[in-house]
């Protein structure tokens, strides 16, 4: 299937990225939020990354301007998809949020388009459930920041079609993204490995076993990590790194219950570099 135009739904970080990277890749792209403020700061994150892209000398003005052509930005989800090939939600990891606009997208999007979820962890079947073309959803995992990311996971539901995984994983070669595929589980592959990595950096520090900088320094020197743990969990949002948590913990029980420490962070709104204060301050 020829995909001509991608619809995003959400604009924070991982959605104004995922539109911005499809425009900068030629896709004409629909952006939706729930409100004009939320769709006003997405389209400003998604203008910031073009200014970026000029400042750095990877795209010129003319190109800058074609990238911006491209996205159109709307508060009203049945206008953003009603003419998109594939639909990719971004919205935060809760899942009763997903089903609400799986439902809402099965009902607006085109017979033919797929409905991909960017879900860090949560079930592709349990989203798909809700939907009378559960052969069309499909988790399509990008990773934060969207341009320097190279991997996609495409995680299969257990009614996902070989043509929708096919689909997905050419968009995402068109991306110039790298993939993997697995079955639909708990934190699918990066997650699963990397969820119990991040707790027990927390319950190092929890424990008063080492500081937080000294963690960090023995993981990046240590195993050639890019960057520590710590502040790894803070780039990708404590709230994030719970609820990922937490869905691992439901899957498989106790040894991925989260620390109390992340726990009392998210609680006090201590959230990472989005809120400038998580294990580390910015």
């Amino acid at each position: 299937m020829e995909i001509n135009k991608i619809a995003v739904i959400g604009a924070g970080a991982m959605g104004s990225g995922i539109a911005y990277w499809s425009s900068f890749n030629g896709f004409n792209v629909s952006v939706t939020e729930q409100n004009d403020e939320l769709l006003k700061r997405g389209m400003q994150k998604i203008k910031d990354n073009v200014i970026t892209g000029v400042n750095k000398g990877k795209i010129t003005p003319k190109q800058a301007e074609e990238i911006m052509a491209k996205i159109k930005g709307t508060v009203n989800l049945a206008e953003a998809v009603k003419d998109a090939d594939i639909v990719i939600e971004a919205v935060f990891e809760n899942m009763d949020l997903k089903k609400e606009i799986f439902r809402k997208l099965d009902a607006s999007a085109p017979k033919h388009a797929v409905l991909a979820t960017n879900t860090s962890a949560l079930g592709i079947t349990e989203i798909a459930s809700v939907t009378k073309r559960p052969e069309k959803v499909v988790g399509m995992h990008f990773f934060n920041p969207v341009p320097a990311m190279k991997l996609v996971e495409i995680v299969r539901g257990n009614k996902t079609s070989d043509e929708t995984v096919k689909i997905v994983d050419d968009l995402a070669h068109a991306l110039k993204k790298e993939t993997v595929t697995c079955r639909d589980s708990p934190g699918f592959i990066v997650n699963r490995i990397l969820g119990p990595i991040l707790n027990e950096a927390v319950l190092l520090l929890q424990e008063g076993i080492a500081s937080r900088e000294d963690i960090d320094k023995a993981m990046t020197l240590g195993t050639n990590f890019p960057m520590g743990p710590l502040r790894l969990a803070d780039f990708v949002g404590l709230d994030v790194a719970l609820e990922v948590s937490r869905t691992l913990e439901k899957g498989f029980g106790e040894k991925f219950k989260p620390p109390s420490l992340l726990v009392e962070k998210v609680k006090r709104g201590e959230l990472g570099i989005k809120t400038r204060k998580g294990f580390y301050e910015y």
